[in-house]
């Protein structure tokens, strides 16, 4: 069996680390900066839409469904009969 060889750090140049990190920071306070407007925007509509919610009134909701009629059969009764059996 041979011995394998532990494995060694790579020779990293410190100024180059440096230069690489500062090139990240700027780029990600760019991208930072960039995205904020969107980022406003939404939480001003999403505060907008949340207010609209809490002093909505019942019949403000135009796609809530018509008051239900009453009904002149069980539930359970079909208006078309009773169901026909499955065919396999």
């Amino acid at each position: 069996m041979t011995e394998e060889q532990p494995a060694t750090a790579p020779d990293i140049d410190p100024e180059q680390l440096r230069a690489a990190v500062e090139q990240l920071g700027k780029a990600l306070r760019a991208w930072a900066e960039a995205v904020a407007p969107v980022v406003r925007a939404a939480a001003q509509a999403l505060a907008q839409a949340a207010e609209a919610a809490r002093n909505a009134r019942p019949d403000d909701y135009a796609l809530a469904p018509p008051p239900v009629a009453p009904r002149d059969r069980p539930a359970w009764q079909s208006p078309y009969g009773p169901a026909r059996p499955r065919k396999h």
